[in-house]
């Protein structure tokens, strides 16, 4: 990435970006146990996140995918290689593209990781996302410029559609990028288990975010839990 940061990439026109949140890891309640930062990497899919990723891989079957990608997290492999299937396509693992380090104390639960994201839009309410750090180190500006690179490569190597599993967090703000929002508003934008996102770019590299959260069993949202 150059100095200028992600606002200076010219996006390939004439792709689409299909952008899911891998499957159900947790039942969502405040009080479940979450991972910490070294068993993150390994937590698998539910069982039913493994079926209900199944479904959505059948219900994506008809769509022309040219190549798929996730995190190198194996719940977003696994859900990626699920979707993939039925198109015949291997997928690709992407490290830039993995959860955002935001982590719960030891034992801790999901409440504690929604603690975490509050006091992150807090501080990203007083500073910038430069100056914002992460538990990996990292700012988040940082951390979402290596996502937006990546994807940025992905779609330039293919010629129209292509598979994007990642995360809930880093999902947030890369939709925010796109569609103009400041990072302190971009964690508004609820991002479900297995849900979908479609991002085209059109002439002049505009992203056009066509659909946000698309979910195949709950379309309406009414019993999706938050983070």
């Amino acid at each position: 990435m150059s100095a200028a940061g992600p606002a200076s990439l010219a996006w390939p026109a004439g792709r689409r970006l299909l952008l899911m949140r891998h499957g159900e890891t947790y039942t969502p309640l405040p009080d479940t146990p979450l991972a910490g930062a070294e068993a993150d990497p390994e937590v698998p899919l539910t069982e039913r996140g493994l079926e209900r990723v199944r479904e959505v891989a059948g219900w994506m079957a008809s769509i022309h995918i040219e190549a798929a990608y996730s995190s190198s997290f194996d719940r977003s492999r696994v859900t990626a290689e699920l979707v993939a299937a039925p198109h015949r396509l291997a997928v690709t693992p992407i490290d830039a593209l993995r959860e955002l380090a935001l982590y719960p104390p030891p034992g801790g639960t999901l409440l504690d990781v929604a603690r975490r994201y509050v006091a992150l839009v807090r501080e990203l309410q007083e500073k910038p996302a430069s100056e914002v750090q992460l538990d990996c180190g990292r700012t988040l500006a940082t951390v979402l410029e290596g996502a937006l690179a990546a994807i940025h490569g992905a779609l330039t190597r293919a010629s129209g559609t292509v598979l994007v599993v990642a995360h809930g967090g880093i999902n947030r703000f890369l939709l925010g990028h796109w569609l103009g929002m400041p990072p302190a508003r971009s964690i508004a934008i609820e991002q479900n288990f297995a849900c979908v996102n479609v991002v085209e770019f059109a002439r002049g590299g505009h992203a056009w975010v066509r659909a946000l959260n698309c979910t195949l069993h709950d379309p309406l949202k009414l019993d999706s839990a938050g983070i």
